[in-house]
């Protein structure tokens, strides 16, 4: 029979199909972490998904063979795609071991700890399990032989047909990326659930798109999802034990975060009302971290106590956190005011996920105008509340200017020189950052008048006594601080951009300045301790500590980005991309060569995968 390029393409196609049991197989590891579905989308999606998504990483694992066959004949070819077939599934049952372990998948970072490893710390294998892991091999070698000599060179199959094989692949994958596009916008918890278990899966959203066209309403599709005692995270051991909270008073809690608001922009100088309001009589922490560079990570952090590891099974499930759940079944009256839309960012399908109504946006031309029209609504919301009743109340006011570097004409701007407008494409590293960072903190400046009027309002109605407050920022904010051409933010776990302001005022707060090392993750557990009376210990619901302890000092904390995250020692940064590479840089985000893992990162493996089931 003539080897042809065609026999050989369809012959090498034929060997990747034929994977896809064994790839399905395998896969079935995955299943006691998948929230089985009940319902008719939930199960179109698990099949569709289960028989396109992994249909597709098999024909991505033949496209080496199609170029391979270019150049190598059939009698050749069978060895490379022998070891190909065998390296894939050998990959995907190690995958779907680490994803066991700690509910993310292999990358190059998991391999680099594994091989750093020296004491077991992380993975202790016995003596049995390397056997069982040589055997597995060895078994994959000699199956892959067989089926790539007969399938390759024996040109078996010939009535398969392997085009009508990829058309059905290509129509289920479009067909569960369609699904999930409606289940995402609809907040179909039985969809969006799924999508973490499956390996290199990105799937389709169009929730903005499709609101812009009238397509979708999200006020109504998030309003019937909205439960506070839906048991959405089924595959989180959180909490570990059913929380026990039993107020003894029940204080106002109040959270103001200005976005991108830097640590060096807190003073009398650039915020003068907070300064005077809190600088006595709060408690102010100098060294505290955000536990994200970016909004959505950030805030993810001070509600939920938890690292942002979480953060993609907590939005897929659709879970709130305990801090809002319990202050919903205390009987707090909930206002929540935000610049920027809340389903921007994904707090509708996370931190306020169990809250309806929900005020998702604020009316406005711009991010100081929306600041003032948000400030003006708290007020008129909280004279509503007083008039009602004695109800204690949760308030989140959360401030935009500054991420726009806007000030409204007329306000003042004691920083000076200062640009007039921001334009990211006019910046670069020869950029005199001063006028932008005057920009920034006038911008600062602005907000902390309209909370001036807020504390001005707490206090005349007889409220600030009563009301534990937290100040601070979802994140930092580069200036190009280091010479390295880094404006904004989302970009690196230095100071800059992780390192807030934090300072907490109310009853049973004691004044003063603590030193130590905080971070976000010791918000949550403060106030569900002090201002709803949990008496659990922080380990079965928090990652963070009682931000109140009076000998707090993390020897290490934790970022997230969007995509990446960091390690943060007193003297380094340890940064995992997406992809799972890494490097180890200093505070100033040079490189420290020949650096090896420190105790902290080992320790921050087992901490990541602490209410994983």
């Amino acid at each position: 029979m003539q080897d042809t390029l065609r026999r050989r393409w369809r012959g090498t196609l034929l060997f990747a199909l034929v994977q896809l049991p064994l790839v399905w197989l395998i896969a079935l590891r995955y299943s006691p972490y998948l929230a089985m579905p009940h319902d008719p989308m939930g199960i179109a999606y698990l099949i569709l998904t289960w028989i396109g998504h992994f249909g597709m990483l098999v024909l991505l694992g033949w496209l080496p063979l199609a170029a391979l066959a270019l150049v190598l004949k059939a009698r050749w070819l069978w060895l490379p795609a022998t070891l190909l077939g065998a390296l894939g599934l050998s990959a995907l049952l190690l995958d779907t071991v680490v994803y066991a372990q700690y509910r993310f998948h292999v990358n190059a970072f998991m391999v680099s700890l594994f091989l750093n490893d020296k004491n077991g710390e992380i993975f202790s294998f016995t003596v049995t399990t390397w056997l069982v892991v040589v055997g597995c091999v060895v078994a994959a070698l000699a199956l892959e032989g067989w089926l790539a000599r007969r399938l390759i060179v024996g040109n078996r199959g010939r009535r398969v047909p392997v085009g009508l094989c990829c058309g059905v692949i290509l129509v289920t994958l479009l067909g569960s990326h369609a699904l999930h596009v409606v289940a995402d916008a609809r907040y179909h918890r039985s969809v969006t659930q799924q999508v973490g278990i499956y390996p290199l899966l990105f799937p389709a959203t169009a929730k903005d798109f499709m609101e812009q066209h009238g397509w979708l309403d999200p006020r109504a599709a998030r309003a019937e999802r909205a439960d506070i005692d839906a048991k959405q995270a089924q595959n989180l051991d959180w909490p570990k034990s059913p929380l026990s909270c039993q107020p003894s008073d029940k204080p106002n809690v109040m959270v103001v975060m200005i976005d991108s608001w830097r640590a060096d922009e807190y003073g009398p100088r650039n915020t003068p009302n907070l300064y005077a309001a809190l600088n006595d009589s709060g408690r102010r922490y100098l060294d505290h971290y955000s536990g994200g560079n970016a909004t959505r990570n950030g805030a993810m952090s001070l509600f939920y106590g938890l690292s942002g590891n979480y953060y993609a099974y907590l939005d897929d499930t659709q879970t709130p956190p305990l801090l809002i759940t319990q202050l919903q079944k205390q009987g707090y009256a909930l206002g929540i005011f935000s610049s920027a839309s809340l389903d921007g960012v994904g707090f509708d399908r996370t931190i306020f996920s169990s809250v309806d109504p929900l005020r998702l946006s604020t009316p406005g031309d711009s991010p100081s105008g929306r600041d003032l029209r948000m400030t003006e609504d708290w007020l008129a919301w909280l004279d509503r509340q007083e008039q009602q009743d004695d109800t204690p109340w949760f308030g989140m006011l959360f401030y935009d200017a500054p991420h726009g570097y806007d000030v409204p004409q007329g306000a003042a701007q004691p920083y000076q020189p200062s640009v007039q407008g921001m334009d990211y494409l006019d910046l670069g590293p020869d950029t005199d950052p001063v006028p932008y960072a005057n920009r920034h903190r006038n911008a600062v400046h602005y907000d902390d008048e309209l909370l001036g009027r807020v504390i001005d309002d707490l206090k005349a109605k007889g409220e600030w006594e009563d009301t534990m407050l937290v100040v601070t920022a979802d994140h930092g904010q580069s200036l190009n601080d280091f010479g390295k051409n880094y404006w904004g933010h989302n970009s690196n776990f230095a100071s800059p951009q992780t390192h807030v302001p934090m300072i907490v005022n109310g009853p049973g707060v004691e004044p003063g300045r603590v030193e130590g090392m905080t971070s976000h993750l010791d918000v949550a557990p403060m106030l569900m301790r002090h201002a709803l009376g949990c008496t659990n210990p922080l380990t079965d619901y928090a990652q963070g500590q009682d931000l109140l302890a009076p000998d707090i000092d993390h020897p290490w904390v934790q970022a997230s980005s969007y995509i990446d995250y960091g390690i943060i020692e007193p003297d380094r940064i340890t940064v995992v991309d997406g992809t799972g590479q890494w490097n180890i840089v200093d505070r100033q985000l040079d490189p420290i060569d020949d650096a090896e893992f420190s105790p902290a990162v080992f320790e921050a493996m087992q901490w990541f995968r602490q209410f994983y089931r």
